[in-house]
């Protein structure tokens, strides 16, 4: 994936620098090796579950207004589901055809959980009322669409703000290490003196040590960008 690609292109220029910095192939060993185990043991874990996130509650926010509009026009709970679930999400595209089999109100039941969204609750507490009592589902629905809408809205700006970080860090980082390779050439033969410190070497992987920690507590932050649903209902 683009993701895991980027990590690891990100960790080979990191390791490269290390080297450049230490004339010492065991650190960019190091950086290699602790990266990648990082990224593949937790940071991915991290971004695959906000990604998680964000795909559903785009699903589900063209089921609900998919479902809502065809049901208002045909009044059909099989037709209003069909034009639901027609959208390109790979998980759900997987899960509903092991759902025909039942009827279509135990398949949306069945996404309640799926989704696990408070919006969808709310759908389906709307829908529950439309078949009790009758009346006019689009109008019933204004609160919920309203909801949806800026549930969605949020995803948009949640990710704007994501990139952001993205950008701020990356620059942050960037500065920090052309700093390093500054010092590295424009004073050559002082560097390579202090090289033969072990104190030095040290602050050398303690500073990508510092970068891999850094990068850790983004990945927190950055996939923690959640979407509140405190008015659904």
């Amino acid at each position: 994936m683009v993701r895991d690609l980027f990590f690891f292109i990100i960790t080979l220029v990191l390791a490269a620098i290390a080297y450049i910095a230490s004339f010492d192939i065991y650190i960019p060993i190091f950086v290699v090796v602790s990266y990648l185990l990082y990224y593949f043991a937790l940071g991915r874990k991290y971004l695959k579950k906000k990604e998680q996130l964000v795909r559903r509650i785009h699903a589900c926010y063209h089921f609900i207004n998919a479902f809502i509009i065809s049901m208002s026009v045909k009044e059909s709970l099989e037709d209003a589901y069909q034009s639901g679930i027609r959208f390109e999400d790979k998980e759900l595209n997987e899960i509903t055809p092991e759902l025909e089999n039942l009827k279509v109100s135990d398949r949306i039941t069945y996404l309640r959980e799926f989704f696990n969204l408070a919006v969808f609750k709310m759908f389906i507490n709307v829908l529950n009322l439309y078949q009790d009592q009758g009346g006019n589902i689009l109008t019933m629905s204004d609160e919920l669409i309203s909801e949806s809408t800026r549930i969605e809205k949020s995803v948009s700006e949640s990710l704007s703000e994501s990139n952001r970080y993205l950008g701020q860090f990356l620059l942050l980082w960037i500065m920090s290490v052309a700093v390093l390779l500054f010092i590295r050439f424009s004073i050559s033969s002082f560097y390579i003196s202090m090289l033969k410190s072990s104190v030095f070497v040290g602050f050398l992987i303690i500073f990508f040590i510092v970068i891999l920690f850094s990068i850790h507590l983004f990945i927190v932050r950055y996939s923690s960008i959640v979407v509140k649903e405190d008015q659904a209902k």
